[in-house]
């Protein structure tokens, strides 16, 4: 079990250091594959031994070892984060058999591509139609084969329709967009992961977290009343929780009222 735990720690390592790559890099429209990994400040080729996933960022003290640039804190962030959630999954799921590991590999596949959408989402505003088409087609897939199909149908259509009418009441009463369509379709990739019971879970959770976090940066004068708080994070973190302890939420909350 340890060493399978190392063994799931070391590959999401390296998944996290090839979705820095896809967070820096579909948003500017460039290939993943070419060039290889370089400086996006003097353009410098990176050595393979300045591309360990960690422990190249903290030898080098987080700088560039040909122009002393900065490397940004998100590099070793996302591959921690991502080598935490590999590891989490893999716990989730353990002892591992046939019948769960169809289901790892789903449940992998999902962080794989949430972990991008909640970083490009911060840093440019935007949600790739790539990742979020990917997380419709790919949950619905994987929906025929694990015998969800109705319930990630139904997922589908509940993310698509709350923050379609959210987007059209926005638009209608405040005259702008209360939610953007990369969020419609970003739910509706979370409904096809899910299924429609954690989905629903998902977004009530999502909203609970936007508008404390967006009730702190009023208070701190950090953000406007009118300026734009990406919401797709909120979207990703609830989709997690509700991925790892969805069903013990909506059990307890059940167990309330009946």
């Amino acid at each position: 079990m340890f060493i399978a735990s190392v063994f799931v720690l070391m590959i999401g390592l390296a998944v996290g250091s090839f979705l820095n790559v896809v967070i820096y890099r579909l948003p500017r429209g460039e290939s993943l594959w070419y060039p290889p990994s370089h400086c996006p400040k003097c353009g410098a080729f990176i050595k393979w031994y300045d591309n360990i996933p960690l422990v190249s960022f903290l030898i080098l003290k987080g700088k560039c070892r040909n122009c002393q640039g900065f490397i940004s804190w998100r590099y070793p962030l996302v591959e921690a984060l991502t080598s935490a959630l590999f590891l989490t999954c893999f716990l989730f799921h353990s002892p591992l058999s046939l019948s769960s590991l169809l289901f790892f590999f789903k449940d992998i596949l999902f962080i794989i591509i949430l972990i991008p959408i909640f970083f490009i989402d911060i840093e440019k505003g935007i949600i790739p139609n790539k990742l979020s088409y990917s997380l419709i087609i790919c949950g619905f897939l994987l929906s025929l084969i694990t015998k969800d199909t109705f319930s990630s149908l139904i997922g589908i259509g509940l993310g698509t329709g709350i923050f379609l009418a959210i987007f059209a009441l926005g638009s209608l009463w405040l005259k702008q967009a209360g939610m953007g369509m990369g969020d419609v379709k970003l739910a509706a990739g979370i409904g096809a992961f899910l299924g429609y019971k954690e989905a629903l879970l998902c977004i009530f959770l999502s909203v609970i977290l936007g508008g404390i976090v967006a009730t702190g940066l009023l208070l701190a004068h950090i953000k406007g009343r009118k300026d734009r708080i990406p919401f797709a994070p909120f979207l990703v973190a609830s989709a997690l929780i509700s991925l790892f302890w969805g069903k013990n939420i909506i059990h307890f909350y059940l167990s309330l009222i009946w």
